[in-house]
């Protein structure tokens, strides 16, 4: 998408709200089959995705939409619903005729068994295209299985780990505009290396599948370039990290590093100062946020240094984003699930066949190549491109570094 363009008027705006609104009410009610749309659909990759005549194409979102990480999940849901507006502007606001609407689901997250639950309402929406999602590491390894089995497209915009592609089933249906836990863990290193010079280090993760794998990747980097370091873990959940922090406190590493999600990165990181710690902190992207993070802590936030920082975005996106949803983004991913957005619908606006009976009949193998290959070759979060397994060529991966200045994540290069 090359065209920038202004939504103008509250008509557009309510009528964006009222979707998301409908989506909520229609994918996350507990009541069988029938109620929103939801049916029991016949799906495989060999088995044509039908779009009946006369009723949208849907995009549907799996993301966290209540709980501790609320607000990265909503960002996602909105986000997507964005970059799919931004696409009607450019590209009409109907493929072959049938309008385009975003459903979404809560998918808890690293809750795997959530996650499961959300792929089965969304698998039964009549008219499902693709899946912008799942949102987290851990919810996402338990269901790419299913949606493979259903031969149904999903773009992940911050699932990050690792050997999630890498273990997918053949033939590959996940992809993400996302980058990996690989790549943000040396990130961390290299800062640690280059910037602070330090010779010790204590790594933490929050004991899921995410955070162990972000902190293997930047302790491996670290013990790789000759640097000590000492490893521990939390419990999810937990609140009183004060024995924890008092060991660390007395052991004084040169930095710490925590791998995991708000509110725990926020718990520990307050009762480190607490106990005494006074070295350099860096977060992950799971801890990246303004309400979650620098709210709570307050002043403390001021120097501490993340990975995974959000992209600066164009002017262009940021003030469409503002216009819609009516509030700028403050989590780390909303460019990547608006790309995700852009390459599923352009990836059905070319596989997609017109019926004579005015459905559409899309071939699930069909659309899988339309997305490895996406016409979109420089989105909001840059340049775009899969390799095989669904990953996005680390060169174009939009890793950044930021700093807490004045209240706000300020990105800088090292």
């Amino acid at each position: 998408m090359n065209m920038p363009f202004r939504f103008k008027g509250r008509a557009i705006l309510l009528g964006l709200t009222l979707l998301v609104a409908l989506a909520l009410v229609a994918v996350a009610c507990g009541d069988e089959e029938e109620e929103g749309g939801v049916k029991d659909i016949q799906r495989s990759p060999e088995t044509p995705i039908v779009v009946p005549a006369g009723e949208p194409i849907v995009v549907g979102v799996s993301a966290a939409l209540a709980g501790p990480t609320e607000t990265q999940g909503t960002e996602s849901r909105d986000a997507t619903v964005v970059g799919v507006a931004r696409w009607k502007e450019e590209n009409g606001d109907q493929i072959n005729g049938h309008d385009i609407e975003v459903r979404a689901a809560d998918d808890g997250c690293f809750e795997a068994d959530i996650t499961a639950l959300a792929a089965k309402r969304l698998l039964g929406l009549e008219g499902l295209v693709g899946v912008i999602g799942p949102m987290c590491s851990d919810g996402t390894a338990a269901v790419i299985p299913t949606y493979a089995e259903a031969g149904m497209v999903t773009i992940s915009g911050s699932a990050t780990r690792t050997d999630l592609t890498l273990t997918q089933p053949e033939p590959k249906f996940f992809f993400r505009t996302a980058y990996t836990n690989a790549g943000e863990g040396a990130l961390q290193a290299r800062y640690v290396i280059a910037r602070l010079d330090a010779a010790t280090a204590c790594v933490i993760d929050d004991g899921e599948a995410y955070g162990e794998d972000l902190a293997n990747a930047a302790q491996d980097a670290l013990e790789e370039s000759g640097r000590a370091v000492t490893r521990e873990s939390i419990v999810p959940g937990a609140v009183d990290f004060s024995d924890l922090a008092g060991r660390i406190a007395a052991d004084n590493p040169d930095v710490v590093i925590f791998e995991g999600f708000n509110p725990e990165g926020a718990l520990l990181y307050r009762q480190l100062r607490d106990a005494g710690y006074g070295g350099p902190f860096i977060g992950s992207d799971g801890t990246l946020s303004v309400p979650d993070f620098i709210e709570p802590v307050g002043e403390l936030a001021e120097g501490v240094v993340f990975a995974g920082c959000s992209l600066a975005l164009p002017e262009e996106f940021l003030a469409d984003y503002v216009d819609i949803i009516g509030s700028e983004p403050v989590t780390a991913f909303p460019a990547q699930y608006a790309d995700a957005a852009t390459i599923l619908l352009d990836a059905v606006a070319e596989v997609a066949v017109e019926q004579a009976d005015g459905s559409l009949v899309i071939d699930p193998l069909e659309l899988r190549d339309a997305v490895s290959m996406p016409k979109l070759l420089a989105g909001v979060s840059g340049a775009i491109a899969f390799d095989e397994n669904g990953d996005r060529l680390a060169e174009s991966s939009g890793l950044v570094m930021c700093e807490v200045k004045d209240g706000e994540f300020v990105n800088f290069r090292f």
